[in-house]
């Protein structure tokens, strides 16, 4: 089974998160994981293998049952790196393919409330796609560390 184009029409949110799930594969400053919302199992399974055949990943899930509406996540993890936003941007590229109306893509990003336009831009402002830069965003522990050995330096 292969899928055409517009295959999953109207099935596919594009509100989609970045960041706001942990990896169950790997460790999370080198791992970000994507969840899109798809309405039904079937097509969410046909979304998940779509993007694994055709993208570098590194899992590719989808949630064992619904959510409170009925939506089921499919959940992409993807090396924490420098091509993190061509990564995305080629899935979601990939996606409008199979479903035309899923464009105008927004994002919601880790600690992210409301969600963002889809674009280089506010890609940048609210995703860590440094493993260094997610620790030192994420851990007080490395926070603490790093203003230590600032502090050290100057000595």
């Amino acid at each position: 089974m292969s899928i055409q184009n517009n295959d999953l029409i109207d099935l596919i949110q594009s509100t989609f998160s970045v960041d706001q799930y942990k990896s169950k594969i790997g460790d999370d400053k080198n791992v970000v994981v994507l969840a899109f919302e798809v309405k039904d199992a079937d097509p969410a399974k046909d979304l998940s293998q779509f993007i694994e055949t055709g993208h570098d990943t590194i899992d590719v899930d989808v949630s064992p049952g619904p959510d409170k509406d009925g939506n089921y996540k499919v959940f992409v993890e993807l090396q924490r790196n420098s091509k993190l936003f061509d990564s995305i941007d080629n899935i979601l590229k990939d996606i409008t393919r199979i479903d035309e109306s899923a464009n105008n893509f927004m994002f919601n990003a880790y600690k992210s409330d409301m969600p963002s336009n889809w674009n280089r831009q506010n890609f940048e402002s609210s995703v860590y796609s440094s493993s260094y830069d997610y620790e030192m965003a994420t851990n007080p522990k490395a926070q603490e560390i790093s203003e230590r050995i600032k502090f050290l330096n100057k000595y």
